[in-house]
């Protein structure tokens, strides 16, 4: 997968989401029954007046039983509207974030690499098998400074500064008294 294809894949997946979300919520939440069944509401007065008789006790028992269930009709009627609303672009996102990490950008390496991309181990595995002239011989080059023979070391390449001794003899060296 190109860097391309998948910014593609991304705005796409957003795109579809938040068009999910925006008429799925118009759908379920203006145009299906807008008006829920709450305490106050007709729907429930009407159920009130034609289901309560008896006493002032079983009125009241009747009542609030009537108004608690329209209350949690009202609860899960709303709960599976943002559900049916909000999740599918959650599982969207989830997909897509699991489909990048299955599916990495491909990147081009113009550089020889390693398994262990361990470059010191490969100076010093040509530097062993073979010397400066011979690598100068194999480039062509005819105008190389004698190099003294024998195993050359990878810090005669590229020496390495040595932190550590330098900052001893810094502390050694303020210590003295002069």
């Amino acid at each position: 997968m190109t860097k391309g294809e998948r910014n593609r894949l991304v705005w796409i997946v957003s795109a579809a989401s938040l068009l999910w979300m925006a008429v799925a919520g118009f759908v379920l939440f203006v145009v299906m029954d807008p008006e829920m069944a709450h305490h106050s509401s007709s729907m429930v007065k009407d159920r009130m007046a034609a289901e309560c008789f008896g006493t002032f006790r079983d009125r009241y028992e009747c009542k609030e039983a009537i108004i608690v269930q329209s209350g949690r009709d009202t609860f899960w009627a709303m709960a599976w509207r943002f559900v049916l609303t909000i999740v599918p672009p959650i599982m969207a996102s989830f997909w897509l974030s699991s489909y990048l990490r299955k599916h990495p950008v491909q990147m081009v390496e113009h550089r020889h690499v390693d398994a262990n991309d361990d470059w010191k181990n490969r100076a010093k595995f040509h530097t062993q098998v073979q010397s400066p002239q011979q690598a100068a011989q194999d480039l062509h080059l005819d105008d190389l400074p004698p190099i003294p023979s024998g195993k050359h070391l990878i810090d005669d390449i590229a020496p390495v500064d040595d932190w550590k001794s330098r900052a001893q003899n810094q502390i050694n060296k303020n210590k003295r008294p002069e």
